[in-house]
Order: structure tokens, then C-alpha cells, then sequence
């Protein structure tokens, strides 16, 4: 009877579909959740301005379509950060010592890249800069993005 293994190429694509599925709801559930305790924002309006991202104001306007975008999107961008990430692993030594300092260092990149670059060229309406705003933020990509995917990432390397 033979064994059924995954493959060389298979591997490294489930590996970053695990990423993107962890961080996508780590991060989407700690987003809705700060959105509405800190400002009372609900969850579609938070899946709405990501979808505002491709769509600008008329994401604000649309149906539960628009919410599934921005769903998607979502996990789009995460799916992305991690496979940017995963990749990059085994090519830089820096990227494999200390798990936790390096995860809290690539959620902050993350954070600082998606805020400083990435949505300046969306069509997502820009948010007005907050210290509260920013440390919430950071915290969120330290623990919700950069910690995932850098254990997850040494989990699956370290894999027989």
C-alpha cells in the first residue's frame, strides 16, 4: 500500500494558505472588535472600507457583495504578508533567531508598510493620524500578524 505525502511545491502552499487563514481571522477579529470598542464602528463598515480600497465611496453604499469584498480582500492582503514572509525565511539568517522580537518586528513593518505605502494607493478614504490609533494598531500586527506567521513559518520549516 503506498503512503500519499505532500509534495515539494505542495507543501509550501498550504503552509502559506494555513498563514493567510490564521491571520486573516486573527487579524479581521481583532480589527472588528477594536473598531467597535474603541469607536463603535460595526463589522460591515470595517469590511467596507477595505473594500473601499478597489471601489472608493461606493463600497459604503453597496450590498452584502461589497462586505464579502471586503472579506476577501482581506484575507487577500494576509494571505500576501505571510507568503512575502514564508519565502523570505529561509534566505535571511536575521529572520530566524528570535521568533517573538522578529514577529513583533514584522507586524510592525506590516503595519507601518500597509499604513505608509500600500493604502496611499488605494481608493480608501485616508484616516486621520492617532498615537492611540497607531499604538492599537501596532499592537494588533505584532500579535495578530507578525507573531503568527513568524511561529507558524519556523513550525513548518522545522517540519520533518
Amino acid at each position: 500500500m503506498e503512503q500519499s505525502s505532500i509534495s515539494g511545491v505542495q507543501r509550501p502552499v498550504l503552509a502559506t494558505v494555513f498563514i493567510g487563514l490564521t491571520v486573516g481571522l486573527l487579524d479581521g477579529a481583532a480589527a472588528v472588535i477594536s473598531s467597535f470598542l474603541r469607536s463603535g464602528v460595526t463589522p460591515d463598515k470595517v469590511f467596507r472600507y477595505i473594500s473601499s480600497a478597489l471601489l472608493g465611496k461606493d463600497a459604503y453604499s453597496g450590498d452584502g457583495g461589497i462586505i464579502a469584498l471586503g472579506v476577501f480582500l482581506h484575507f487577500v492582503v494576509a494571505y500576501i504578508w505571510g507568503a512575502i514572509f514564508f519565502t523570505a525565511y529561509p534566505r535571511v539568517r536575521l529572520l530566524q533567531q528570535n521568533r517573538w522580537l522578529v514577529g513583533c518586528a514584522y507586524g510592525l513593518f506590516v503595519w507601518l508598510m500597509m499604513n505608509f505605502v500600500v493604502l496611499r494607493f488605494t481608493r480608501t478614504p485616508q484616516l486621520k493620524f492617532s498615537w492611540e490609533g497607531a499604538v492599537v494598531g501596532w499592537g494588533i500586527h505584532m500579535l495578530c500578524v507578525g507573531l503568527p506567521i513568524v511561529l507558524i513559518t519556523h513550525y513548518w520549516y522545522r517540519r520533518p
